[in-house]
């Protein structure tokens, strides 16, 4: 709780209280040198919740005070507002902007609190309580007592602010309104203007902040094709050095002698590393790009811990100083997954567990937490992992080096991997760690993959624009047959010219472009489109596309959705679903 120090009070009974509320909390910001638009948020904010005290309430106070930090430094200009009135209605609804009044009551108060960094109201039938925060960024020296008692002077000498004294004669206070009036137009109109470029401001700064978006994708994408063509490219050298230095191994063209076997096995060790760190690096970019297609098969759980059984024997052998342990589940389940991932995640974790643990022990536990879940616990002694490293661990290409672990080698993405990994199987990976005292990974993962996941919520497209441009009238009558149980509302153009003005005066959310049009080819007005709307376009055609052209579309539209594929109708629903839900979480 932060000290504060009043530095001037009002009592509001009549409406010229108001504009004084206003000038002092206008004066008493500017005193504390804050900025033009910080004085106009604050004054502003005093003066509605001024004037609802003085209109549903009758009277009340306003007291304005300073606020010390710990180190009694200025931090904030407050303010607190209570009447003894009867209280506001609907506040919770007023505050979260839901609540809608003939009047207009509750517009001021939902602005006043947007203009302050923190805000709180208590309201009752026994009146209303206030209180208003504006931040002051870097804090300062705490003003000295000279300088408090020179603004409360300044305050009651302009005529403002001492609750105990009378105001003066009723001509000077409608002179006094007058004034504040007029200044209020002055800075309203100031405002509007401010308004205006902001706002031009602010539908060009969303406008390459969509750009950006979009660049950051097709970097995304770009790096994502990259790493999986690369990878698959050096595929074929790694596996002719990997094979013919095998081959030298086993002596299939004459024997080698001892010098010659050493540095072929040197070889044969750095080509199989190589190979492994490629494959991880296929599988990391497939899974960034969603391209890792899920093959959900059903297999018995106790198979499963006896493949890991196998593979932890092999490890055992190569790291003599470790015992190992595998426990199954106490009792026999089916699994419906993808069984060569989920086998990959735990190849991860184990080949880790075994890897960081120079001696002691690896336990793998089974545990069945419910009906629809299964988990391993992966735990070792080894030499753990510091809490601040915990995150880093899972971030690619990063190795936390443990003290006397550098000689161990490694890529730094199996475990990102396997949290990717797990992420596809409807699981998570969480880790528990201390260093000196070993870790334990916990995969908790579905028994069974279920292509659709958790049940999506009903489809609701009410005040959802979309545009039909087709010329075929079965077409356009087919999309919105399917459209409108959902409630959206449809537009319709059957020609690219059309079409333009819709677009323009209505910027469309969903926009369903045929490419066969009788005035303008559909790639045409495509590309006629500014790029933010390239992102609303699903292209719905009977045309098969390929090479060149395919790829462009791709990249200037949403999806393309192809007419006469058996699953259209679901196609169409689950384009619209996605689009819909990505622009209400963008909003």
């Amino acid at each position: 709780m932060h000290k504060t120090r009043r530095i001037v009070s009002i009592e509001i009974r009549e409406e010229v209280d108001v504009v004084n509320c206003r000038q002092s909390a206008k004066r008493i910001a500017a005193w504390l040198d804050l900025s033009q638009l910080e004085q106009i948020r604050f004054a502003t904010s005093v003066s509605e919740l001024a004037r609802n005290i003085y209109q549903y309430a009758g009277s009340g106070f306003f007291h304005f005070d300073l606020a010390q930090n710990a180190v009694e430094q200025l931090c904030a200009l407050t303010f607190t507002a209570e009447d003894h009135g009867p209280g506001i209605a609907h506040i919770e609804q007023i505050l979260d902007g839901s609540y809608v009044s003939p009047t207009g009551m509750g517009v001021g108060l939902r602005g006043a609190q947007r203009l302050m960094d923190d805000f709180d109201i208590k309201t009752s039938a026994a009146g209303t309580h206030i209180r208003g925060r504006k931040a002051i960024h870097p804090p300062r020296p705490f003003p000295s007592p000279a300088s408090l008692k020179a603004i409360r002077e300044q305050l009651q000498s302009d005529g403002v602010a001492d609750p105990y004294v009378e105001l003066q004669v009723r001509g000077k206070e409608l002179l006094l309104t007058t004034a504040e009036l007029q200044s209020k137009q002055l800075e309203l109109e100031a405002t509007n203007v401010e308004l205006e470029n902001t706002n031009k401001g602010v539908v060009a700064l969303y406008s390459e902040l969509e750009k950006a978006t979009e660049e950051l994708r097709e970097a995304g994408e770009s790096k994502s094709r990259f790493f999986a063509n690369m990878t698959h490219e050096i595929r074929t050298p790694i596996n002719i050095v990997e094979n013919i230095s095998k081959l030298l191994l086993k002596g299939m063209d004459g024997p080698l002698n001892p010098e010659q076997y050493k540095q072929v096995a040197f070889i044969s060790d750095a080509a199989a590393e190589l190979s492994e760190l490629v494959n991880e690096l296929l599988d990391l970019s497939e899974a960034e790009s969603g391209r890792i297609e899920i093959t959900p098969v059903k297999f018995e759980l106790s198979d499963f811990v006896e493949q890991l059984r196998q593979f932890a024997g092999a490890l055992g052998l190569r790291h003599p100083s470790v015992e190992w342990e595998i426990v199954g589940a106490s009792q026999e389940v089916a699994l419906e997954t993808d069984r060569h991932r989920l086998f990959q995640i735990m190849r991860n974790l184990i080949g880790n567990a075994f890897k960081y643990t120079p001696a002691g022990k690896v336990v793998v536990r089974t545990y069945l937490p419910d009906e629809h879940s299964a988990e391993f616990m992966v735990e070792d002694t080894g030499v753990g992992i510091a809490p601040e490293n915990h995150a880093r661990v899972f971030e690619e290409f990063l190795r936390v080096r443990g003290p006397g672990m550098s000689q161990v080698q490694g890529t730094g993405l199996g475990l990102p991997l396997a949290r990717r990994l797990a992420g596809l199987l409807r699981g998570e990976i969480s880790l528990d760690s201390e260093l000196g005292r070993g870790s334990r990974f916990l995969l908790r993962f579905a028994r069974r993959y279920d292509e659709n996941g958790a049940e999506p919520a009903p489809l609701d497209l009410s005040g959802i624009n979309v545009l039909l441009i087709d010329d075929n009238e079965a077409d356009r009558y087919l999309l919105s047959r399917l459209l409108q149980p959902y409630h959206p509302v449809i537009i319709e153009a059957v020609s690219a010219t059309s079409s333009i003005d819709k677009l323009h005066a209505i910027r469309p959310d969903i926009i369903f472009l045929d490419l066969d049009l009788p005035d303008i080819s559909g790639e045409d007005l495509l590309e006629s489109m500014d790029w933010s709307m390239h992102a609303r376009v699903l292209i719905n055609t009977a045309k098969p596309l390929e090479g060149p052209l395919l790829e462009r579309l791709q990249r200037q539209s949403r999806a393309i959705l192809h007419k006469s594929h058996p699953d259209y109708a679901e196609q169409v629903l689950n384009q619209v679903r996605r689009l819909t839900e990505e622009q209400r979480d963008a909003h």
